[in-house]
Formats: structure tokens, C-alpha cells, sequence
């Protein structure tokens, strides 16, 4: 018998919550061991809570990748999703994907998320499938020889709008009634608000944001119904908030019509993970969602410890100001950094593609040795 059998035998003798970050505790780090974890808890010779907290973490995304061989081609969930399903069920946070293939060209790889967020459509423009066609338009958007300004032409408006709003539908397609959240392109930093580019930049988001609500329109009759999410991009002040928050209004009005209660949309604000704590409590009490952008910002950073603490401390003020207010986390993708998460009381954690599978498990075992430690948490979880 393997050293990994022989520790699942003897856990069947523990409490279910026992840590596995006990010396010397072993953790199922293949294919088969996973396998034999999820065929134990189907015979009822485990429980849930034992199968997930005796699994590696840090092993099972290629653990899934490896399982692909044997269950792609079946309709049944192979051994490692199953068990992150089972870790879903349990989990409190809740995960969002963040910079999957765009249009989405595996849809599994959103299982086990609430839902797609977009924070990062400048690069996608840049890089992407409408790069000739935004590269036209943007061309064509320049000062004339009087320096009057010259609008690229309605037509190619259109070609880029309808190409825009064709790559949303396939996204809400794919997510099958879920939640899309978009933040507005952000652009340049821009010093003088009347110059050329905040004029583009102002068109660019009208396109865009017209794209959006048209395609939910389409999906709605099409008999599919999603949530939408609308970020501002970091906001200077509440004034340029509220601002931005009136115009996506506007726009709504004017793009559904009388169609408009068809589609179900909330506004929200990104913010830097250095925003300002009084930003942000005036935020919370205003938005209907705050979206914490860390990313790059931790790995810069020589004492991680510290915007660990700045994190801490905003998303207290974020609290202290609107305690229901939906609070996301992007950027803290390891399963070490799963501590301030859970001390910053985050509702959700915004994750890439090859980041979830590790996350999805390590936080359900968080919570599960979290709950094993209070005297109310239940000891044993349905067999479905």
C-alpha cells in the first residue's frame, strides 16, 4: 500500500477537519490517487470534506490536464472536476475568470465560475480580432488642417460596433445565462480633457458600451437571459464617477428604448489596489459593485506584507461605508493569498485560466479547516 493510501486509511479514523498542513501529511498528487479519493467518496467510505482536504492543490491543475486523455471525450465529469465541483459546493468565495480566450473558444474552462469579467478590452483591441478594423477607425479620428476635428465615417462606426457586439454574443453564449462583467476601455492618461484622444476615447466607450447592451438585447430574445456588469475604469473622484455612472444611463435609454428593463445591468468602478480610502468609501456608497485591481501589484513590490495591509485597510473602509456592497479581488491569484482575501472579507476573486483549478481547491480547503475549527461547523457534508 502507498504511503498516500495508507494516510487516507488513517484519516478515515480522524475528524474530518484535520489540517493537512501537518508535518508530514500526505496529499493525493496524481491521476489515479485523485481517482481513488473520488471512488472512496462515492462508496461512502469518505466524506467530502476527507476527499478535499486529502487532495494537493498545487498538483491538480496538471492532474487535470493529464485526466483530459481519459475524459474528454466522455459526457461524465472525470475524477479532478469532480472533485472541484464538490469544492464549488462548499467554497464561500466565489471565482470569476478573467482574460480567457476572446471570443471563448473552450467554454469549460468557466466551469466552476460565476461568471466571465473583462477588465483589459484596450489590450484585446490591440491585439485582437477587430485590431485592423480599431486600427482604421483610429486612424481616421484625427485633427484637420484648421484643426477642426474629423470623425472617422458612420459606415466604419458600424462595422466596428456590429463586429464588437457579434464577439459579445458569443461570449454570452458560452456562459449559458451567467454573468458578464466588462470594464469601460480605460485609454491614455489624458491631461487635458478637451484633446483629441479623450474625444476618441469618449466614442470609443459609446461603442462599445452600445455593443454590449445590443448583443444581451439579441441574446435576450433568443430566450437567454444574463447579468451584466458595467466597471468604470478607475475614477479620479465621486464627481467623475457619477458623471461616467448618468452617461452609461444615457446610453442605455437611448440603445434599448422601450426594450430597456429586457436587459439587466449594474454599474461598478475599478480601482487600483493604491485608490485612496476615502475614494472608496464613497465608492462603496454609490456603486453597486467595487473591483480591486491588483494585478503586477504584489509582484512589484518588495515587501508584499505591506500592500497585503493597504488591501486590508481599504477594503475595511470599503465595509465600514456599505457592508453588502460586492466586493471583488483581481489580481490575487496563488493560493497564498488566500490569507488576505479572506481578511479583506472578499466576496469574489477574479482569476485566470491557469490559476483557478489550484485556487478553487485550496479555498475550499481553507474554509473547511477554518469551519473545522469553530464549534458550530457541521462535521459532514451530503453525499449527493
Amino acid at each position: 500500500m502507498s504511503s498516500f493510501m495508507e494516510a487516507v486509511n488513517a484519516d478515515k479514523r480522524q475528524e474530518c477537519n484535520t489540517s493537512l498542513k501537518d508535518e508530514g501529511q500526505a496529499r493525493a498528487g496524481s491521476l489515479p490517487e485523485i481517482a481513488s479519493l473520488v471512488e472512496l467518496t462515492l462508496i461512502g467510505s469518505m466524506t467530502r470534506e476527507q476527499a478535499i482536504l486529502a487532495a494537493d492543490p498545487y498538483s491538480i491543475g496538471n492532474i487535470l490536464r493529464d485526466s483530459e486523455t481519459f475524459f474528454g471525450e466522455s459526457h461524465d465529469l472525470g475524477a479532478p472536476e469532480r472533485l472541484l465541483a464538490w469544492s464549488d459546493e462548499v467554497r464561500r468565495l466565489k471565482v470569476v475568470a478573467e482574460n480567457v480566450s476572446y471570443p471563448l473558444e473552450q467554454p469549460d474552462r468557466l466551469n466552476g465560475t460565476s461568471g466571465l469579467m473583462l477588465l483589459r478590452e484596450d489590450s484585446w483591441l490591440e491585439s485582437g480580432h477587430l485590431k485592423e478594423l480599431y486600427e482604421e477607425w483610429a486612424l481616421q479620428y484625427t485633427s484637420g488642417r484648421y484643426h477642426t476635428l474629423v470623425h472617422p465615417s458612420i459606415a466604419l462606426r458600424e462595422r466596428l460596433m456590429y463586429r464588437w457586439k457579434g464577439h459579445m454574443e458569443t461570449m454570452l453564449h458560452h456562459l449559458d445565462e451567467g454573468m458578464l462583467s466588462i470594464a469601460l476601455v480605460s485609454g491614455r492618461e489624458m491631461p487635458d480633457a478637451d484633446s483629441l484622444e479623450a474625444i476618441q476615447l469618449t466614442d470609443l466607450r459609446d461603442i462599445q458600451l452600445e455593443a454590449l447592451l445590443r448583443a444581451s438585447l439579441t441574446c435576450y430574445r433568443q430566450g437567454m437571459d444574463h447579468r451584466l456588469e458595467i466597471l468604470i475604469p478607475y475614477p479620479a473622484d465621486l464627481e467623475e464617477w457619477s458623471h461616467m455612472h448618468d452617461w452609461i444611463e444615457k446610453v442605455a435609454e437611448e440603445t434599448l428604448c422601450h426594450q430597456r428593463r429586457a436587459v439587466t445591468y449594474s454599474i461598478g468602478a475599478l480601482l487600483r489596489a493604491d485608490a485612496s480610502t476615502h475614494l472608496a468609501a464613497d465608492l462603496a456608497r454609490c456603486a453597486d459593485l467595487l473591483v480591486l485591481d491588483c494585478k503586477g501589484k504584489v509582484e512589484a513590490e518588495e515587501r508584499p506584507e505591506e500592500i497585503y495591509e493597504r488591501l486590508q485597510t481599504l477594503a475595511g473602509c470599503i465595509r465600514k461605508a456599505k457592508p453588502n456592497v460586492l466586493l471583488r479581488v483581481s489580481g490575487l491569484t496563488l493560493p497564498s493569498d488566500l490569507p488576505v482575501l479572506y481578511r479583506m472579507n472578499a466576496d469574489e476573486a477574479g482569476l485566470e485560466h491557469e490559476s483557478m483549478p489550484a485556487f478553487r481547491l485550496a479555498a475550499a480547503q481553507w474554509e473547511l479547516r477554518e469551519e473545522g475549527r469553530s464549534p458550530k461547523a457541521s462535521k459532514v457534508l451530503p453525499l449527493k
